[in-house]
Parts: structure tokens; sequence; C-alpha cells
């Protein structure tokens, strides 16, 4: 089974964009990718033929996304980093230290490497443009990453690498709890939440005359960050502050807003229940869907929008619990 020790994704931050810095890889236990090098075709028509006769490659950049379980590893470590550019280490507990990921800061670039049976692919420039984050009933955890950087900058034999990975197992549904409106009590009658944060980069922009890809990193732009709850069960009465029927379809709606947490997503293991936690600080829920068929139990899909707190001055931020005692 050779073939699968030479697949793998390892990434590790530059010091100047572009730049390979040849060593430090992180590698992460990625379930897939879709990583690739991609062009523009231009053609060229002219009225004296019927069809374009003429074309050339035009902008040259690389896309793509890796899907995993949640594992509070240095690969995710590294990779919350490139929409949370600080990272505040604080000090060990039970062998532990917190890192605290903040929307400030400067942006991040990265190269990455990606093992594929025969060859390594070397892909510089890297820029994470989003995160995906989803929970559900009896899976694990899932962390999917989408990524756009510099055309391909290299393509050498397998075996230039030796990837390592850090063990463990990754995080799972029965130790996610979710949080609402500052409630110290997680709610238990959420079934499953997702959410999306979305940078929106801007690839034209990162581009200049005399360069076929990229000079620059793809600056970001407005941040969007959306999500989805389902309820076990339709909620006309709170158990733990979580939003109700009629909450949701007054007149105005339904925004948690004030200063501190109001939705707070964590997940855990069997001796640590705050191993990476998510927190919300404005929160936007839209119309409630609560169907019913013939067949199913009734349950409420509520989706959510993530605002930016002026009393909190964020929209978010993360900690991520592990061993590593330094900022990524």
């Amino acid at each position: 089974m050779s073939g699968f020790t030479n697949r793998y994704v390892g990434i590790v931050k530059e010091s100047s964009y572009g730049t390979d810095p040849t060593s430090g890889y992180v590698f992460g236990e990625v379930d897939d990718e879709s990583i690739k090098h991609n062009y523009d075709v231009l053609q060229r028509t002219d009225m004296s033929r019927y069809g374009a006769a003429k074309s050339n490659t035009g902008k040259e950049y690389s896309e793509g996304d890796i899907n995993m379980a949640m594992l509070a590893d240095n690969f995710l470590g590294t990779v919350l980093t490139g929409l949370f550019p600080t990272d505040t280490v604080g000090s060990i507990v039970s062998g532990l230290y917190p890192h605290v990921y903040t929307e400030a800061g400067t942006d991040r670039s990265f190269t990455m490497l990606v093992g594929r049976e025969e060859k390594e692919h070397t892909y510089t420039g890297i820029v994470v443009d989003s995160l995906s984050i989803s929970a559900n009933l009896n899976e694990y955890a899932m962390v999917s990453a989408s990524f756009m950087g510099k055309a391909e900058s290299a393509l050498d034999a397998i075996g230039a690498s030796s990837p390592a990975f850090a063990g463990g197992d990754a995080l799972y549904f029965s130790d996610a709890k979710v949080f609402i409106n500052g409630d110290g009590t997680a709610s238990n009658l959420v079934k499953s939440i997702s959410f999306d944060i979305n940078m929106n980069r801007d690839g034209d922009n990162a581009c200049g005359l005399g360069d076929a890809t990229y000079v620059r990193a793809p600056p970001f732009q407005r941040r969007e960050i959306t999500g989805t709850i389902e309820f076990n069960k339709i909620i006309h009465t709170a158990v733990e502050s979580e939003p109700t029927y009629a909450e949701l379809t007054a007149a105005d709606g339904l925004e948690l807003s004030g200063s501190g947490i109001k939705l707070k997503v964590q997940f855990g293991d069997e001796s640590v229940a705050d191993v990476l936690t998510f927190n919300f600080y404005k929160i936007r829920f839209e119309a409630p869907d609560a169907n019913v068929s013939g067949r199913d139990t009734q349950t409420m899909t509520v989706p959510f929008v993530a605002l930016f707190s002026p009393d909190d001055s964020k929209m978010m931020d993360i900690t991520l619990r592990n061993a590593q005692s330094g900022a990524y």
C-alpha cells in the first residue's frame, strides 16, 4: 500500500509572499484535496476568419479545497492563522496551551506541498479564502478550507519530504456543545450545526502587468460568516436560551447583541471539554424552517449570520488548546 504513504498535504508560513521556506512544514490528516493549477485561455478573433485562430495562456493561479476531520494539531493551528492572523498563547493548563486567534494582524501566506503517489506538487503564495465547520450526530466534526495562490511552482519526485502526523483521535459529535446567548449550559436540543467563514479574496487585484500569476497575496474584502443550526424539535419554549419559533417569526425577527459571547460552539474530547472553541459576538437569526411530513419527526432549522459587534469590536474569535507552546 505504498501509494497511500505518498499521499499527503503539508503547509508552512512564508516570510515573504510566494517564497518557499523549503523547511518547517506541518502535515495534516487530510481526507481529500482538490488543489490544482489553473489558468485562463485567451482567444484572438479577427474579422477575416469565421472562428478564433490564435490563443494564449492568460492568468495562471492555483485554487482548491481540503477536507478533514477536526484534529487539534499543528496543521489546523497553522491553517487558522490564514483567517485569524494573531495567535496569543496563554499559560499552560493540564499540559495544554490555549491559543487565542483574533481577526487583527497582518495577513499570512503559505507554501503548500501535496504528495500524489508519484510526484510532489509545490504551490507557493497560498492564502486561505474560506473555512467551513460542521458537526452532525454520529459523525466526526469536519473542517473544510478553501485556498487560492500563485501558479504551481514545482513538480518533484515523491520522497523529497518525510511527512509526520500528530496522531490522536479527531473530535466528534458526542463532545460537541452549543451555548446560546451567554447561557452557561449547553443546549441539548441541537441536532447539527455548520458555519462558513468567508474572506471573499480578490484574485484579480493580486495581479499586475508583467507577470502571469499573483504578485501579492489576494487581498481579503468583506468578511462574511453564515451558518445553520438544526434543532431536534420545534422550539416553542426555550430550555437553554434557544431561539423560539415565536421570536424568530416576530415582526423584527431575533438578534442577539450587546457585549459578550452570543453563540459559542465548543468541541472537546474525553478529558478536555474545550479543545477548540468558536465564539461569535453578534448573531442575527433568519426565518426558521419547521415543516412536517408523513415520514419524519418535526425539527426546526434556523440559518444565522454572525455580525460585527461594536460592543466587542470584533465578529468572532477562536481558542485552540494543544501542546504547542509557541504561537503559530
